[in-house]
């Protein structure tokens, strides 16, 4: 499981379970979007043996999700 945490406030929360963080978001009406089972799996798969890829690409494709 992966863990995320806020660069604002260093609150943190896990892949799969709802923000915790508190701070405000720059569009409040916008809800977070997380990966799918099938979207964690093709990165756990292209990123094999690399947990640091892995991390940096799953934060990548959230990223991307939420922009």
């Amino acid at each position: 499981m992966f863990k995320f945490c806020c660069e604002d406030c260093g609150e943190c929360w896990y892949v799969g379970n709802p923000r915790t963080c508190k701070c405000p978001d720059e569009e409040p009406n916008k809800k977070w979007v997380g990966l799918t089972n099938d979207e964690l799996v093709d990165l756990a798969i292209k990123h094999a043996g690399f947990p640091t890829l892995l991390s940096e690409a799953i934060e990548n494709k959230l990223k991307e999700k939420n922009t």
